[in-house]
């Protein structure tokens, strides 16, 4: 087996069926090798959206995987990759490299920057472990040591592989078997500390659980599911944790994110007596620009980094992975009162009003919601660009687990129209629906392409308030304008099989109508709003970054 049979074999084995590719003569050889695999390469418009599509396709897989060449093709992943580390998105990048001997010959290469060893160095500071495979002594070692890094740290990795080294020989086999911790290894200490715990738990009067996306990126879903049914406990999660289970799950109060939430979310979790939360580090925008306001002492708090963090001290390796399974260890709640049920009955999640369009009354940000909340199929699946178009979901009720993904710490706009190709790639299954701004779909209106190419049924929502409406109502001017186009047309011009324009609810309700159950490829709405216009998330968030703006 030689270097490139061996990275192929690599992602076999972690069952990897799609790859996110880009061509450049650096890395021919190993697409070619790729394409007479049982791996199908998905080939991207761009670089930055190959990086955006395995980002989505690893949170929903559990590894993504995008190829590219060397140098301007590399380093135009940097900030998906940078976005992925954020995020905790296990992606691979595979960069294709000079040769050895060609980098030894000649100094001046074609897209080759200072030493050979500069562009790993630009992804050491954004992966979780890197390696250059220009030896067959080291290369399997190497494989499995930035696979390994990545499963346990659920970051990037970075693989680059100099294109005279792909057909160089193996003295031994490829191993990925990676050591694993079972439940009995966990120390005696973190047990007791867990009961301690637990305990403190089930004697609150208003306990809840403030779940974040550290539990959906380490695939912790089911034992949540099984903890919060087991003691009776309600849930709200972050915005960037929205879907973490479905959002039907009698147990499930809403999204908090301090000043931005709902009256009934905030009341329920700022009033409890007892938080646990669980693997959500609090980012700005999910804290609602740090407006929690949780009581240190009745809060524990559990992540990946910082550990156990309670008011009588600090377990440094007690992880969420950890905690839930020795809470679930440790065995049923004794039967006691019904309080948190009656918590449940008052906090029941806010549910959008349902949706009568009215024949000539111009669309808002939030009518729009309403109208998507009635229509939304539940096969479907969204990616939503930051800013309104973020902001303004944050009441849709989605039924499918691990249903919404988003930039939400990172924050990149650009990031759902290409994150649609990948949210197909890893469930064809599900419908992706786009939900975008004008601002964000110019940048990455070059995949509008590639859903067409693979006749991706996506349904692309571009919000048009002519502008970048997140910054406006912190500090306005003629940098906050996007230029017009008409989205319709460059839609029609990728080859999209049907796209609207949409001024009033009646057109948006006939089109969402008309739109439901096209899957012959990709489809556009352009929804005309007001530049004024904003969810009611978005005013008190972008209040509050007004002031910290103008405070500078």
């Amino acid at each position: 087996m030689d270097i490139g049979d061996a990275l192929i074999s690599a992602l076999l084995e972690k069952s990897i069926n799609k790859v996110y590719a880009l061509a450049g003569d650096y890395v021919l050889n190993l697409l070619k090798r790729l394409e007479e695999s049982p791996i199908e390469l998905i080939c991207m418009a761009g670089e930055e959206g190959a990086g955006f599509a395995a980002d989505t396709h690893a949170r929903l897989h559990g590894l993504g995987v995008v190829v590219v060449t060397y140098g301007v093709g590399a380093l135009k992943l940097l900030n998906p990759v940078a976005g992925a580390f954020a995020e905790r998105s296990p992606v691979l990048v595979i960069s294709g490299a000079p040769g050895i001997r060609e980098s030894h010959d000649h100094e001046l290469l074609h897209h080759t920057i200072k030493a050979t060893d500069t562009q790993q160095r630009f992804f050491n500071e954004i992966c979780a472990e890197t390696a250059r495979l220009d030896s067959s002594r080291t290369a399997a070692d190497a494989i499995a040591k930035v696979l390994t890094a990545m499963e346990r740290e659920s970051r990037p990795g970075y693989l680059e592989l100099p294109r005279d080294c792909i057909t160089r020989m193996l003295p031994w086999p490829l191993e990925l078997a990676a050591p694993h911790i079972g439940k009995s290894d966990y120390p005696q200490h973190h047990r007791e500390r867990c009961a301690q715990l637990l305990n403190w738990m089930r004697s609150r009067e208003r306990p809840i659980v403030f779940a974040g996306p550290e539990l959906h990126r380490y695939r912790l879903q089911s034992k949540l599911t099984e903890l919060i049914e087991r003691e009776g406990w309600p849930f709200v999660t972050t915005l960037s944790a929205k879907t973490l289970l479905s959002e039907c799950h009698p147990n499930y109060l809403g999204v908090y994110e301090g000043a931005m939430s709902s009256v009934k979310v905030t009341s329920a979790i700022e009033n409890s007596d007892g938080v646990l939360q669980l693997g959500a580090p609090l980012s700005d925008l999910d804290s609602g620009i740090f407006t929690t306001n949780l009581n240190p002492s009745t809060t524990i708090t559990v992540a990946m980094e910082e550990g156990t963090t309670w008011s009588e001290g600090i377990e440094d390796a007690l992880d969420p992975r950890q905690l839930l399974e020795i809470f679930l260890e440790l065995g049923d709640k004794p039967s006691s009162g019904s309080i948190t049920q009656k918590t449940l009955s008052a906090n029941s999640p806010d549910i959008i009003p349902s949706f009568t369009p009215e024949n000539n009354k111009p669309i808002t940000v939030m009518r729009l919601m309403a109208a998507l909340n009635a229509n939304i199929a539940q096969d479907s699946i969204l990616l939503v660009d930051p800013g309104d178009a973020l902001f303004s979901t944050l009441d849709l009720q989605l039924t499918n687990e691990s249903s919404f993904l988003t930039s939400s710490y990172w924050a990149s706009l650009g990031f759902a129209i290409p994150g649609a190709v990948g949210a197909w790639g890893a469930r064809p299954s599900q419908r992706p629906i786009v939900i975008t701004g004008d601002g964000s779909f110019l940048m990455s209106v070059l995949e509008l392409a590639t859903l067409v190419r693979y006749s991706i049924p996506a349904l692309v929502i571009v919000l048009d308030n002519k502008g970048y409406g997140t910054e406006r109502p912190m500090m306005d001017g003629c940098f906050n304008d996007v230029a017009s186009v008409d989205h319709e047309a460059l839609a029609c011009a990728y080859g999209f099989v049907d796209t609207s324009r949409v001024n009033t609810e009646k057109e948006l309700w006939e089109t969402f109508k008309r739109l439901q159950d096209e899957h012959r490829g990709p489809t556009l709405m352009s929804v005309n709003l007001q530049p004024d216009d904003c969810s009611t998330a978005l005013s008190r968030l972008t209040k509050a970054l007004g002031e910290r703006v103008q405070s500078v």
